[in-house]
């Protein structure tokens, strides 16, 4: 199955699952063959966790003709407590050019109380696929700072497009997780700045996964994935 085919059916089979009530977040891994491998839900507590499996095999079978075995299907169900780190989400502050050094960008994320700042070089400010390419990158800098070494994460592709008489933004962030490699998509107009637009783009691609990515345990299995990957 192509690359792009298998992206954009797991991205829609996440986005079909996340609606079942009661699901929080859902995660789809692919096999070689585009098959469903394993499907990891995470859901509130206040619904019994077999009709939550058994409304994902409905359907995944109604709405894609696809029949998945209920053992492919791994639920965590998380307490009030828990739910609050489940629920990760990163806020847009700011992305500009960073203070200390003229050639780089800054970028600014809140989450609760918390702040993450990450920066990376941006060459000509006037070159628009430089300028997006590096405030995505300091995005992603500064969302690993929140989530740590469990998923190690890189910006695929990052460029302007014009649509309908618009500059738009798209983003292309690669993710290694300890369950495998993930290609996410996002996108924003480009009203104020490249550098807004780019982290704007570049949180729309990861928001929905990162209450996944915040359960995974933060062990070698992406350090380790990560280290292959620099040597290709």
């Amino acid at each position: 199955m192509p690359e792009e085919h298998s992206d954009s059916l797991v991205r829609r089979l996440q986005r079909a699952i996340e609606k079942i009530e009661g699901v929080t977040s859902a995660g789809v891994i692919l096999d070689a063959d585009g098959e469903i491998a394993e499907i990891h839900i995470l859901a509130s507590p206040f619904r019994r966790p077999k009709q939550i499996v058994r409304d994902t095999e409905s359907l995944l079978f109604v709405q894609f003709g696809i029949r998945v075995d209920y053992r492919r299907i791994s639920l965590v169900q998380v307490g009030s407590g828990e739910a609050a780190t489940s629920r990760l989400r990163l806020r847009f502050i700011s992305a500009v050019p960073c203070p200390e050094a003229e050639a780089q960008v800054q970028v600014t994320l809140r989450c609760g109380d918390e702040r993450y700042e990450g920066t990376s070089s941006a060459g000509s400010c006037e070159l628009s696929g430089q300028s997006a390419r590096a405030a995505a990158d300091a995005t992603l800098s500064a969302v690993q700072k929140a989530l740590g070494r469990a998923v190690q994460l890189t910006a695929h592709e990052a460029q302007t497009v014009a649509a309908d008489g618009q500059q738009v933004c798209l983003v292309i962030v690669r993710a290694l997780t300890p369950r495998g490699e993930e290609h996410l998509t996002g996108s924003c107009m480009v009203t104020k700045s490249v550098f807004e637009a780019a982290a704007k783009a570049t949180l729309d691609a990861i928001n929905r996964r990162l209450p996944v990515w915040a359960t995974l345990p933060r062990s070698q299995a992406a350090e380790g994935t990560a280290s292959d990957s620099s040597r290709t």
